[in-house]
């Protein structure tokens, strides 16, 4: 049995939409993140899937220090972050495909360079046209070089729960995925926001299918039938039901907000409040972590 979780971790795109449209960089408000308590930081590369991202740049060494520099600065964890993904990989033309494959590959890079212990990636779609049985064998066939330059670097890949019916969203393919890659470290991140989508995901069920392969987690609520990315209680998550399950498997890592869509209309200013708020919820959520159910 593993120990008790790490703590309360936040993904970076936590304040990164702009009520006047856009997104903002990580690196322009961590210093916000830090003064209203927030340490765990999951750094979200998804910024690369901006056309105008530096990260995508050769600047992006200038944007890496600056990361270094904000980790010194505040005594930042960087515990994992978020590579970059497209919806319809299989269906790209080769070229296209090209240039995501890079900027996930970059993604790993970037994340081993900051001793990021865990990248999370989504697996690809299953194009319509598809015999659903090619899901598996062709997500091994496009990961498989990620995986093994994430193991060379000393990095974990963890394989995202999706919400799509073309997507891997049953416990039991996405176990069957991350096995495939044998000894090689690749674990399973938890969405519950994905697992809660139309109303079908039953939890105890999933984690326990799951297990010791659970290495990272996106917490976030919904009402069933869209990714709305909502803080937990404002949707229908039963979280006092589910959160125990986490220990009760004897997972210990963190448990990490992926909540982005819920501050995306407020005004700059009052999103300290936002993130004051959304700290004593997740020390809520960690409490009730912290009483297992054994399943």
């Amino acid at each position: 049995m593993k120990g008790y979780m790490k703590g309360l971790a936040t993904s970076t795109n936590i304040i990164s939409f702009r009520r006047s449209g856009g997104h903002a960089p990580m690196i322009s408000f961590m210093d916000v993140l830090s003064a209203h308590g927030w340490k765990n930081l999951d750094l979200n590369f998804c910024e690369m899937m901006n056309p105008e991202s530096t990260l995508r740049t050769e600047e992006s060494s200038v944007y890496l220090e600056r990361l270094m520099h904000l980790r010194e600065k505040h005594g930042f964890v960087y515990m994992q972050s978020h590579a970059p993904y497209v919806r319809d990989r299989f269906a790209m033309k080769d070229d296209e495909g090209r240039e995501s494959d890079v900027l996930m590959a970059k993604a790993i890079r970037i994340s081993a360079s900051l001793g990021i212990p865990h990248v999370v990636v989504h697996p690809a779609p299953l194009p319509s046209d598809r015999p659903r049985r090619e899901i598996i064998s062709r997500n091994v066939a496009w990961l498989s070089p990620f995986v093994e330059l994430a193991s060379g670097l000393g990095v974990a890949l963890a394989l995202e729960n999706l919400d799509a019916e073309n997507e891997i969203h049953d416990a039991d393919e996405l176990c069957t995925l991350a096995d495939a890659f044998g000894k090689a470290p690749v674990g399973i991140c938890y969405d519950f926001g994905h697992a809660n989508m139309h109303g079908k995901r039953d939890h105890a069920a999933f984690l326990r299918t799951v297990g010791k392969r659970l290495t990272a987690t996106h917490v976030a609520d919904n009402n069933g039938t869209e990714d709305e990315h909502l803080l937990p209680f404002h949707g229908t998550i039963a979280w006092e039901e589910c959160l125990p399950i986490l220990s009760g498997i004897g997972y210990d890592g963190y448990l990490t907000y992926e909540i982005m869509f819920f501050s995306r209309h407020l005004p700059e200013q009052t999103k300290g409040a936002f993130l004051d708020y959304a700290l004593a919820t997740g020390n809520h959520l960690m409490e009730l972590a912290a009483k297992p159910t054994f399943v």
